[in-house]
């Protein structure tokens, strides 16, 4: 065998090895299954459309992703308003879960957090998250793959049934289902509480064979 066909030869291995890692590192249910997106749609006293809320004192616009609950918070009023994030909560399926937002960083996820204050007339854009959504990633390194290690965040709801009826059984039960962001928000010494509801839609995607 020639140095060139030698050389060759290992190439070819190497990209044969690599190509089977990259395969075991992908877990099956990314690969298979059918897939589901969701819709929400606000629901309420004071909704103006589907995704906004005014009552004359806030205006909020939601604009929800897979992972988080993103908005845009207006302060209608001249006085200045405070959000305490600690006492914040989406709840989901009846269970409330601790939150967090833009500033937060995942290691510190489950520490107290500031509260944000809005000046009157003013906004800020913003998000939430359940806490216990995130999680850290460990590392793979090898010879021919590897993968750093991230912080990563579950979906809001799961989006693939993995080929298992009871998965699917478990999806199709969000729809027609609601889940609550609840903000509780100060100003002049009163308490403002906030609840907003979201009707749940889910509709299925072309399956993966």
């Amino acid at each position: 065998m020639t140095k060139n066909a030698f050389v060759k030869s290992k190439l070819v291995i190497a990209i044969i090895l690599m190509i089977e890692i990259l395969s075991c590192a992908i877990p099956n249910g990314l690969t298979t299954g059918t897939k589901y997106t969701y819709s929400y749609k606000l629901t309420g006293d004071n909704i103006k459309t589907d995704a906004m809320f005014d009552d004359g004192k806030i205006q909020i616009l939601f604009t929800p992703d897979r992972k988080n609950l993103n908005f845009v918070l207006k302060n209608l009023s001249s006085d200045p308003m405070k959000i305490n994030w600690d006492e914040a909560a989406l709840i989901i399926a009846g269970e409330s879960k601790r939150v967090m937002h833009v500033g937060v960083k995942y290691a510190d996820r489950s520490a107290p957090q500031a509260p944000t204050v809005i000046p009157g007339n003013s906004s800020i854009t913003d998000l939430v998250s359940p806490t216990e959504n995130v999680y850290y990633k460990e590392g793979y390194y090898g010879k021919y793959y590897s993968s750093p290690a991230s912080w990563e965040t579950h979906d809001l709801f799961p989006e693939n049934d993995l080929n298992k009826p009871e998965y699917k059984a478990q999806i199709m039960g969000y729809k027609g289902q609601t889940f609550r962001f609840y903000l509780p928000i100060d100003q002049n010494g009163q308490r403002l509480n906030y609840t907003f509801i979201f009707d749940v839609n889910v509709t299925p995607l072309e399956a993966k064979k």
